[in-house]
C-alpha cells in the first residue's frame, strides 16, 4: 500500500466508525475518535470499564495521522536541509511512529505516522477484521416500485474460506461460498454476487423474510462439505513432489546420523546423537509433509431478493 491508498483506507475506517474529521490535508488527517474507534485503537480498557460502570459521557482521544513513512520524509527533506545543527541534548525517544502530544485550541492531539507496516495501520486491520467477522445485512430493494407491495427475501449464509496448501512451500487460496437457508442451493461465486449488491444493516421497508429450511449449523456443514469436494477434485501433484522431497531429506539424515550412532563407543554419547537424530527427523517431517488447512476468515447472514 502506498501513502494515498493508506490514507484512503484510514479515512474509510474513520467514516464507517462515525469519527469526527477535524481537518483533512493532502497527507494528513486530524480526527476526534468516536467511542467505537476509541475502544478499538487507544488501548484504554480501564477507562472504558469506568465509563460503562458509571455511565458518564466518554471523552475520546484526538489524533493527527501523517500518511508518509519516516523514510519517505527523510528522503524528501534530508538532502535539502543538510546535517542538523547541534542544539542541545536529543529528545527522549518514544514509541515508534508516535510523536509527543500537542495542544491545539486546548485539545491534546497525539501525532502518529500511519504507513504500511506501522503499528497504527495494523490496529486498523485488526479492528476491521474483528468487527467484520460476522455480519447481518439486507439488500436494498429497487426504487420506484409499488409502495404497497412487499418483496420476498431469502436468507443466505455466506462464508469466506482460506485454503492453505502447505509443505516446504505454501500457497493460499480464497473461496467465497454462499448457501440459501430456504432451499439449500449453494453458489460458489457468492462473493462476486455481493460485490454488485447494495447492502444495509437495517431491514428495508416493504420487505418480508421467507422461512428458513436450514439451520446455520447445518448450512455451514454443507458449505464445508462442498468446499472439501472441490479441493479433493483439484491437482495434488504438488503434494506428491513434496512427499518425494520429504523422503529424500529423511534418507539424507539417516545416512548422516546412523553411522555416527553405530560408531559411538559410549552409551550416553549414542543416546545424545539418537536424540538429535529424532529431533531432526521430526523437523523435516513437519516441514515437508504435505497438508491442507481450511479456515473461515469471516461469515455473514445476507437477506437477498427472490426465492432461491
Amino acid at each position: 500500500m502506498n501513502a494515498r491508498e493508506t490514507q484512503k483506507f484510514a479515512l474509510s475506517y474513520l467514516q464507517a466508525t462515525q469519527c469526527h474529521i477535524i481537518e483533512k490535508g493532502h497527507d494528513h488527517i486530524t480526527v476526534k475518535l468516536s467511542p467505537e474507534a476509541d475502544r478499538a485503537l487507544t488501548g484504554r480498557p480501564y477507562y472504558w470499564s469506568f465509563v460503562d460502570r458509571t455511565g458518564v459521557e466518554p471523552e475520546t482521544m484526538t489524533f493527527s495521522w501523517n500518511f508518509r513513512a519516516p523514510d519517505e520524509e527523510a528522503a524528501e527533506h534530508g538532502a535539502a536541509s543538510g546535517p542538523p545543527a547541534a542544539s542541545g541534548p536529543p529528545a527522549a525517544p518514544g514509541p515508534a511512529g508516535v510523536s509527543a502530544p500537542l495542544l491545539q485550541n486546548g485539545v491534546r492531539v497525539i501525532q502518529d505516522d500511519v504507513y504500511f507496516g506501522s503499528r497504527r495501520l495494523e490496529q486498523l486491520f485488526d479492528s476491521i477484521k474483528q468487527a467484520g467477522r460476522c455480519v447481518a445485512m439486507f439488500a436494498e430493494p429497487p426504487r420506484g416500485g409499488n409502495p404497497l407491495s412487499s418483496h420476498p427475501y431469502t436468507a443466505w449464509l455466506g462464508a469466506n474460506f482460506k485454503v492453505a496448501y502447505e509443505c516446504d512451500m505454501k500457497r493460499e487460496e480464497l473461496y467465497g461460498l454462499g448457501i440459501s437457508l430456504a432451499t439449500g442451493v449453494i453458489e460458489e461465486k457468492f462473493l462476486s454476487r455481493l460485490r454488485d449488491t447494495k447492502l444495509t444493516p437495517r431491514l428495508p421497508s416493504n420487505v418480508h423474510l421467507l422461512r428458513n429450511g436450514l439451520s446455520l449449523k447445518k448450512a455451514m456443514s454443507q458449505l464445508e462439505t462442498a468446499l472439501e469436494r472441490r479441493i479433493k477434485a483439484s491437482d495434488f501433484g504438488w503434494a506428491e513432489e513434496a512427499e518425494e522431497r520429504r523422503k529424500d531429506e529423511l534418507d539424507r539424515v539417516d545416512r548422516y546420523y546412523k553411522p555416527m550412532i553405530e560408531r559411538s563407543a559410549a552409551e550416553d554419547q549414542a543416546d545424545a546423537i539418537s536424540s538429535r537424530y529424532r529431533q531432526r527427523a521430526e523437523e523435516i517431517d513437519w516441514q515437508y509433509r504435505p497438508r491442507v488447512k481450511i479456515s473461515v476468515i469471516n461469515c455473514g447472514l445476507f437477506h437477498l431478493p427472490g426465492i432461491e
